[in-house]
């Protein structure tokens, strides 16, 4: 479920025109590499999505969407902070995500996978949130 929001959410940010391609990088240990695995190859935008996996202390540097896995929540501020100003989608379900400045926290409401969207921190580094996706998040930090 978390890998079809992800593949949907690509469609409606606004990317800089950078890459050719749109790497979304799992940092940390998630359960759901699996099914994150599976966008390998699809289509976003005219760019091709290809999914790694990263470790503490690896580079995010090539990422273009990183999810913070809940293994790295002791380390949540630093990660944020090296990927600050960057035009970098940051997504979690770690339950402080969004106050802390990451972009696109998943929650659960009633069984149902639903986001918080923090778009004062998207807009800082340089992204662009459909308003179509805004008027979707149970929440949404404008500033």
């Amino acid at each position: 479920m978390m890998a079809a929001y992800l593949y949907n959410f690509s469609k409606f940010i606004h990317w800089p025109p950078r890459a050719e391609s749109l790497q979304l990088c799992v940092y940390g240990r998630s359960e759901s590499i699996q099914a994150l695995e599976a966008l390998t190859g699809k289509q976003v935008q005219g760019r091709l999505m290809t999914v790694v996996r990263r470790s503490r202390g690896e580079s995010l540097e090539s990422c273009h969407i990183v999810y913070v896995a809940d293994s790295e929540r002791p380390f949540l501020a630093a990660v944020l902070r090296s990927l600050a100003g960057r035009p970098v989608l940051t997504v979690s379900e770690i339950p402080e995500f969004v106050a802390a400045g990451g972009m696109v926290r998943f929650v659960r409401v009633e069984r149902r996978l639903r986001f918080e969207i923090n778009a004062a921190s998207a807009r800082a580094a340089g992204l662009g949130i459909s308003s179509q996706l805004l008027k979707l998040a149970v929440d949404v930090v404008r500033d």
